[in-house]
């Protein structure tokens, strides 16, 4: 018997039919929206599905999570973006600088049917289409909010980029933001103290958005247009993957 065989013969049991966050770790904003005895919790434990006004027997199902420094935001499968934690530069995007113990709807995306979520230090960024959708509108929105990002409450932001651009991804740094185009274009805006924006020097304050245009391979090398597939940012440097598989860092 071989390999296709034994697999084409397993029968799959108990299957779960919804799925759960687990937090674990440092609480002290309500990150992991754990109380009592549970608050600095040092082992995974999921949440009741109470905690996101949802049914016990209801059919939840997780799509995306992301964790700032001291904020938690979480996408389910109905479009709708949970956010708890700290929140004084306004990175739960409800409007306030008030923290949240327990998860809280991001009601000002109500319209919004969000697909994926980063997080920042103080600040996030979602990817959303609208939910009524004829056609003329972008699928995949950038929504920002947070320290730097010009809102408490998410705001549509195309920054470089020409309206009605398809994001396909973003990934927030500390203090900086990438985002990615359906095209392989990126975007970065925030602070570039060291060079995280991928601009070739370092600058001070913060900085507006601009296109990455071209990328070298070594220092020396003539920058060169590569398109890009996946982007991500560390605290204060990013790196990212071309189509060919070549992995690019600033």
């Amino acid at each position: 018997m071989d390999i296709d065989d034994v697999i084409c013969n397993l029968r799959v049991v108990g299957m779960p039919t919804k799925s759960a966050i687990y937090t674990w770790g440092y609480n002290q904003s309500g990150q992991t929206a754990r109380k009592g005895k549970e608050r600095h919790l040092r082992i995974p434990k999921s949440l009741p599905p109470k905690l996101f006004t949802c049914r016990d027997g209801e059919n939840l199902r997780w799509i995306d999570i992301a964790c700032g420094r001291a904020h938690t935001a979480a996408v389910v499968s109905d479009g709708s973006l949970f956010t708890w934690g700290a929140n004084d530069f306004g990175q739960l995007g409800d409007g306030t600088e008030e923290s949240a113990k327990e998860p809280k709807k991001v009601n000002a995306l109500a319209t919004e049917f969000v697909k994926s979520v980063s997080c920042g230090a103080h600040c996030t960024a979602a990817i959303a289409e609208p939910r009524e959708n004829d056609g003329s509108i972008s699928r995949s929105r950038l929504w920002v909010w947070g320290q730097n990002q010009g809102s408490d409450y998410p705001r549509l932001y195309w920054g470089a980029f020409a309206p009605n651009t398809v994001i396909r991804q973003v990934s927030c740094g500390a203090v900086h933001v990438v985002a990615l185009s359906d095209d392989g274009l990126l975007q970065a805006w925030g602070y570039n103290e060291y060079g995280q924006l991928g601009r070739g020097c370092t600058s001070e304050g913060l900085q507006g958005a601009r296109v990455l245009n071209a990328y070298a391979r070594f220092l020396d090398d003539t920058p060169e247009l590569v398109k890009i597939v996946r982007v991500s940012c560390g605290e204060y440097h990013a790196a990212a993957i071309s189509e060919n598989g070549e992995v690019i860092t600033s």
